[in-house]
């Protein structure tokens, strides 16, 4: 193929299909396997798909069940149909008995996981599901041997300017009480943790149901900061992934003195929103559970909070929340549902379903994931990339792992090689022609060897459909 068709050409049409596909493409050739595994095409690529609407990307869930003990990860598609268009089988941190990894957060592909939720492991992996490869981090430099009994929060986030992607960790050991926390920063380009300084840090984080997340550079956390009076106020930490300091950001008025632990952040449709869980009465079992959800429309005006729903009691159950939201403006919420305490205890199992729910009909419209751990479901905006494919990234294949999608699927063994099973599938697909017309509209090239064109279009068209 590449013997008629332009190099340029090739990028260009291949920059544009799915990760799945191009997975598939690696084995057609040598030339097409170093091409797709260089930094440069996977850069290429995820530009191309960032530069996509968010709505166009798919949702990533995970769910765990207690019998058997069981993660299950699916990618969806964001409309009201949230249909499952792929199945991860396999997670390169397994759950032990009924505990499973934190979900710290996703930045261009990649997963950032923690098994902290349990105890003092210093676990945290970086995986990218869709090309099966992860990296483990090494033991960070502050670990309980040495300083005893802390608490801890995550980040996770990409330096756009030196194109590296980072995980940010305060710790706050016991027997250092009031003073700054320590804080390390691993970097996957540098392959280690380093201490940087964590002087004039004021601020205290929710451990262990901290929430953050990433936007333009930076990490989110909501932490809350002590007065002289025995009060305090709520804030949004943040991290600049760049230039690694730490700046503070205001919440919208009814939510900067509410209880930190009923606050959480995520970003949704590109927008930083926030989640805070109150009740009009002061009764532990209360019967007025209310969730608000906060937006922030202007990410560098302080005054731009707009509160978008209001989600009551009847539909979260005492100890549901909500998890995320679609980009139909739909929300993704883990139902509770057989009642109990508004307290959750992390080592007591209730169960519930992930439900998909308009706000403004007030109706549940379908359930997502059936039964699950409450507290294990995740979901949030995935951006597919091929990030961890190439050799220097330093990430390594795991044993096992697999991807369905439609009754297909595609094993990678644990030596990192690649075997596919594809469903014969003989009919030809002809792209269109306004397809071929927006093409040669974007790039001069595509209009150089029209007949080139036209066989690479068809062949990127029957690959997608035997794929």
């Amino acid at each position: 193929m590449s013997d008629f068709v332009p190099h340029e050409v090739i990028f260009q049409i291949l920059s544009h299909l799915p990760v799945e596909t191009l997975i598939k493409c690696t084995l057609v050739c040598k030339e097409w396997y170093a091409l797709i595994t260089s930094s440069s095409f996977i850069n290429a690529h995820l530009a191309t798909t960032l530069a996509k609407p968010l709505i166009s990307q798919p949702i990533l869930t995970r769910r765990f069940t207690d019998s058997p003990n069981k993660e299950h990860y699916f990618l969806h598609l964001n409309h009201k149909s949230m249909d499952t268009c792929q199945a991860i089988k396999k997670s390169p941190l397994k759950p032990i008995e009924n505990l499973y990894p934190r979900i710290v957060g996703t930045v261009n592909g990649l997963i950032c996981l923690s098994d902290d939720l349990f105890g003092y492991t210093n676990r945290i992996l970086l995986w990218n599901p869709l090309v099966r490869r992860s990296m483990e981090l090494p033991m960070p430099n502050v670990t309980y041997k040495d300083f005893g009994p802390y608490s801890f929060i995550l980040g996770f986030g990409f330096d756009a300017k030196k194109n590296d992607y980072k995980v940010v960790r305060l710790l706050y050991p016991q027997s250092e009480e009031g003073n700054p926390p320590k804080v390390e920063v691993f970097s996957v380009m540098e392959k280690k943790w380093r201490m940087i300084s964590g002087e004039g840090i004021k601020f205290c984080f929710v451990e262990p149901g901290w929430t953050q997340c990433f936007l333009n550079g930076r990490v989110h956390w909501i932490a809350y900061e002590k007065n002289t009076r025995g009060g305090g106020r709520n804030w949004v930490v943040l991290f600049d992934m760049e230039d690694e300091k730490f700046r503070k950001m205001k919440l919208p008025q009814p939510v900067d003195t509410t209880n930190p632990m009923n606050v959480f952040i995520s970003v949704t449709k590109g927008v930083l929103t926030v989640c805070s869980y109150y009740s009009l009465t002061l009764e532990i079992e209360a019967d007025d559970r209310y969730c608000d959800i906060w937006e922030k429309t202007e990410y560098g005006d302080s005054k731009s909070w707009t509160k978008l729903y209001t989600v009551e009691i009847d539909v979260l159950g005492r100890t549901g929340r909500v998890v995320g939201l679609t980009g139909n403006d739909e929300l993704l919420i883990a139902t509770d549902d057989h009642g109990g305490s508004a307290f959750l205890s992390r080592f007591e199992v209730r169960s519930g379903n992930l439900v998909l729910y308009d706000p403004k009909s007030r109706m549940t419209n379908l359930v997502v994931q059936p039964q699950g751990v409450i507290d294990s479901f995740f979901a949030g905006e995935y951006i597919e990339s091929l990030v961890f494919l190439n050799k220097e990234s330093g990430a390594t294949s795991y044993e096992g792992a697999k991807i369905e999608e439609k009754g297909k699927s595609f094993i990678a063994d644990s030596e990192g090689s690649a075997k596919h099973v594809l469903k014969e599938d003989r009919s030809m697909m002809g792209s269109s022609s306004n397809d071929s017309d927006e093409e040669e509209e974007e790039d001069g090239l595509f209009g150089r060897n029209g007949l080139a064109f036209q066989k690479m279009i068809a062949f990127s068209v029957q690959l997608q459909k035997l794929m």
